[in-house]
């Protein structure tokens, strides 16, 4: 059955019992229907409750009202934090049959609807309408069904269908009856919008507005899903194996798992998570956000080493750049990690997806802080943001491949530096230190 949640903003008792008697008609309908005034409990961090809900749920009903759009265009409160999840998973959204369905019940189409919906459809619910009608199209869209009055497809007029044109026809058409669907789990996409909408929820929750934002310029995100699920049930058992996982290649590795007060990990939502920035006030390139699930998924969330002032004082230049080599370091030290992590879940056979995405990289040149012309002349970046993505057939494979690997995932950062390039051989020489394939033995 569908699970549905539904997303309100508390007003008079009369529009609350609405929301209300509009979940139970749901239900009746056989939609699995949630929301606040039924499922969340006395002493339930709200955070966690709306994040779950919204994420576990096939569809989320937005109730809109004039006081709905107003909360949820400030962001603060319970509905504006909604609509930062909810805005993190609609972007770059292309689903024809979406996620989030808005219901108008009072107001006009202009002044109801948060901007963020921008120009979705909404059914309308308003009390001058007919109630049944309304709730049978959102019964339609929640159970994928078509419009009553749609005519079915005919046949092709100009086709000749069956056995006596095409032998093999009957088993195209079955074919066409299964499309092959992976778990959500296994969702690039999916996986690093969630982190990104928890990632911006920790940056206005715990930065001390006062203190320097060591993001402010931009930041890169690394995401990766295993296609096989660890079969690990405990948290304290995931600890461990995160621990385990270190490569220890680095002086500020990739999934460090600290153990002072205040950097340590924690427990969240089947998963783990350590949040490196404090409330501001810490380098850039040293204020990593990371979260791992038992499921197999991992993010990693970074500033730029390159806006630290230490680094600005030695490339002499207040500029601000991308090092390449830097890059190819990070990227490198990444997907050692996706191997290590696999091995150590006991799925080290398993495919993997992987997704990098830098931010903040318009008007940044591309330099090298060890280069005599430390930074690159008419190598400018003029787009703000740029994706790479990535399909590993099997993380016991990474290392012998890994070159190749770090070379395709960077590729597509590099060249929107006015076409700037780096060949697997250049690569090879500048991770050497970090990851020599001869002493490797691959």
């Amino acid at each position: 059955m569908p699970r549905v949640f539904i997303s309100y903003s508390h007003e008079e008792p009369e529009h609350d019992q609405w929301v209300m008697d509009l979940g139970k008609s749901l239900r009746e309908k056989g939609v699995d229907a949630y929301l606040d005034a039924w499922d969340l409990v006395p002493g339930q961090d709200t955070t966690y409750f709306m994040e779950s809900q919204i994420r576990d749920s096939d569809f989320v009903v937005l109730v809109c009202s004039p006081l709905y759009a107003e909360k949820s265009n400030i962001p603060r409160g319970g509905v504006g934090y909604e609509k930062n999840i909810i805005s993190a998973e609609m972007l770059q959204a292309n689903d024809l049959r979406p996620k989030f369905i808005p219901v108008l019940k009072k107001g006009t189409f202009d002044n109801s609807l948060p901007t963020y919906l921008g120009s979705k459809y909404a059914i309308d619910f308003r009390e001058q309408q007919k109630q049944e009608t309304a709730l049978d199209e959102l019964l339609r869209a929640i159970y994928k069904q078509p419009h009553p009055e749609k005519p079915p497809l005919g046949k092709n007029p100009f086709k000749k269908t069956g056995s006596e044109n095409d032998p093999t026809s009957k088993n195209l058409v079955v074919a066409s009856k299964q499309p092959m669907e992976r778990p959500q789990h296994h969702d690039i996409d999916t996986w690093e919008k969630e982190a990104l909408g928890r990632f911006k929820y920790l940056c206005s929750d715990r930065l001390n507005e006062e203190k320097n934002n060591p993001f402010q310029n931009g930041f890169w995100q690394a995401s990766f899903v295993l296609f096989s699920e660890p079969n690990i049930k405990s948290l304290n058992d995931f600890l461990e194996k995160l621990r385990a996982s270190e490569t220890g290649r680095t002086g500020w590795d990739i999934g460090w798992v600290p153990t002072r007060d205040g950097i340590a990990p924690y427990p969240y939502q089947n998963g783990i998570e350590v949040w490196l920035a404090e409330d501001g006030d810490k380098g850039p390139g040293h204020s990593d956000f990371w979260r791992a699930e038992l499921s197999g998924r991992f993010a990693l969330f970074r500033g730029y080493q390159e806006d630290e002032s230490d680094f600005q004082k030695h490339m002499n230049t207040q500029e601000k750049i991308v090092d390449f080599s830097l890059v190819l370091w990070r990227i490198t030290e990444f997907i050692l990690y996706l191997e290590s992590f696999s091995k150590q879940m006991l799925v080290e056979h398993s495919k993997a997806k992987v997704k990098v995405t830098w931010n903040g990289l318009k008007n940044r040149g591309i330099g090298y802080h060890k280069g005599f012309d430390r930074i690159y002349e008419n190598y400018i970046c003029h787009q703000d943001t740029v994706s790479s993505i990535f399909e590993i057939a099997s993380c016991s494979e990474i290392k012998k491949n890994l070159i190749s690997l770090v070379h395709t995932i960077t590729s597509p950062l590099f060249e929107i530096f006015n076409f700037f390039n780096i060949t697997e051989e250049q690569l090879k020489n500048h991770i050497q230190k970090l990851f020599d394939p001869d002493k490797e033995g691959v």
